[in-house]
């Protein structure tokens, strides 16, 4: 067996599954901040590259900037910062008792968690450059419609949420 992108695809949403069964209260602060996240990454990231690139010489050693940096080396950053950031403050926003229990609260978690790899997943191959893009797209079957149906995927936990009833409680 050839190791390729899928591989890493499935076991990015594997963990995002087994992290939304575990830490069912992180979810929704998990969700937000890859919304959060990705909107910086994306409009702000070329700008910090450019403020990078340009200072760069003044700060750090001109070949270390110019050789090792890319806009997706500093989206990616920018992303992953926001997201921890996000994750590890805004954990007091959501209770536990909020988020019900049985079945159908064990499976609602399993969606999320498997929609929330499936967005970031999409969100940082929006960010790779068209031909990194293109060679993952062309040699993965899961990089295709992360890629074709991004759309679909970012609205999709909001949807989830409207339709599951997301912190109703049943009291």
């Amino acid at each position: 067996m050839i190791p390729n992108w899928d591989i890493v695809f499935l076991a990015f949403g594997g963990v995002s599954l087994v992290y939304g069964l575990m830490l069912r209260e992180r979810v929704v602060v998990t969700l937000l901040g890859a919304y959060a996240a990705m909107i910086v990454a994306d409009r702000w990231g070329v700008t910090l590259y450019k403020v990078v690139t340009e200072q760069g010489g003044h700060l750090l050693n001109q070949n270390l900037i110019n050789g090792n940096v890319s806009v997706f080396t500093v989206q990616l950053v920018l992303f992953a910062v926001v997201m921890l950031v996000v994750a590890l403050r805004g954990g007091v926003m959501i209770h536990p008792d909020s988020m019900g229990s049985g079945l159908w609260s064990h499976l609602v978690q399993m969606v999320y968690g498997l929609l929330i790899a499936s967005m970031i997943a999409s969100v940082i191959l929006g960010f790779l450059p068209h031909d990194q893009a293109q060679t993952i797209y062309d040699n993965s079957r899961i990089a295709k419609p992360l890629v074709d149906y991004q759309a679909w995927i970012l609205i999709a936990p909001l949807v989830l949420m409207l339709v599951s009833g997301w912190g109703h409680r049943g009291d």
